[in-house]
Parts: C-alpha cells; sequence; structure tokens
C-alpha cells in the first residue's frame, strides 16, 4: 500500500497546517497575555491586513478582525500544510524534494520575517523580529514533529541520502 493509499493529502495538511498555527496563536497569546493585552496581536493584524487600518487599536482587541484574522491564519496554515505534505509524500522518493523540503522551511521563515518588517512598520513594537522568529520556528518544529511521526521512512530517507547525495563509494 503507497503513501498516498494510507494518508490523505487534506486532512494530513490540516493537521500538519493546524498545529503550526495554534503554536504561532499560542505563542502570541501568551506574549500578549504577559504584555497585559490578550488577543492584542490577532486583533491588530486584523486591522491592518484585512481591514487596511493604518493606526490600529491595541486595546481593547476588536472582535470582527480578530475573528477575521484568525481564520485567515488557519486558511494559510491549512494551505501551507497541504502543500508541505504533498512535499513530504514526494521526497519519500525522490532527493529533489527533499531538498525542496528544505527550501521551503527556509522559506517559511524569511517570508514572515520580510512581511512583518515590511507591512508592519509602524505596529513593530508589537512584532519584534525576534518574536516573529520564534514563533514561525516553533511552528515549523511542530509541524515536522507531526510530519516525521506520520512518515518515519522520511528519516531514513534523510539518513541515506541527505538532501540527494549520494553516499561515497555508489
Amino acid at each position: 500500500m503507497g503513501t498516498s493509499d494510507k494518508h490523505s493529502l487534506l486532512r494530513e495538511g490540516i493537521l500538519t497546517g493546524a498545529v503550526g498555527a495554534l503554536v504561532v496563536a499560542g505563542w502570541f497569546l501568551v506574549t500578549d497575555v504577559l504584555q497585559g493585552r490578550p488577543l492584542s496581536t490577532p486583533s491588530v493584524l486584523g486591522q491592518v491586513v484585512l481591514y487596511g487600518i493604518t493606526d490600529p487599536t491595541v486595546t481593547p482587541p476588536l472582535l470582527a478582525p480578530t475573528i477575521a484574522y484568525t481564520l485567515l491564519h488557519f486558511g494559510a496554515f491549512a494551505l501551507f500544510g497541504v502543500m508541505t505534505v504533498q512535499l513530504i509524500h514526494m521526497a519519500l522518493t525522490s532527493p529533489l524534494a527533499r531538498f525542496g523540503l528544505m527550501i521551503t522551511a527556509v522559506v517559511f521563515e524569511l517570508f514572515f520575517f520580510m512581511v512583518t518588517y515590511a507591512v508592519f512598520t509602524g505596529t513593530s513594537y508589537l512584532f519584534p523580529w525576534w518574536s516573529v522568529l520564534a514563533a514561525n520556528t516553533l511552528a515549523l518544529l511542530g509541524m515536522g514533529v507531526v510530519l516525521v511521526r506520520r512518515h518515519p521512512s522520511l528519516r531514513q530517507q534523510f539518513g541515506r541520502e541527505p538532501l540527494g547525495a549520494t553516499p561515497a563509494g555508489d
């Protein structure tokens, strides 16, 4: 039975994406609570990204932007999860796809870091670079744990041919 027979791409991708989304949301919920402004991050992001507000209300959090951004956040992570799971399935047999997985992780980190820097210059005090980097790194780790547990042979593939390199003497 092949990988696609045992694993639903959509179900597995949504699960993987949900783990990443929950990790990031949890990170920012904790940082918001520690700063005395629970839910301000999704509220501000919703106001800026979805409503185009350039001077967002930090506290109290606004309900509609918070809900709207949370839906966008989980949807984006679900889409990323599905694409990543497809790449995982390909990486089980293709050294090129294993290399693609590594590039995907780097691009994931850089993309969110650069978007945060470019879009949120007026609210950068809410999203310091180290916090965005930490949240996304933890999300990648969480998603990686899910994927490695669901695909134990992937670790063997990386051990045999990391990034497609063939061992010396073969």
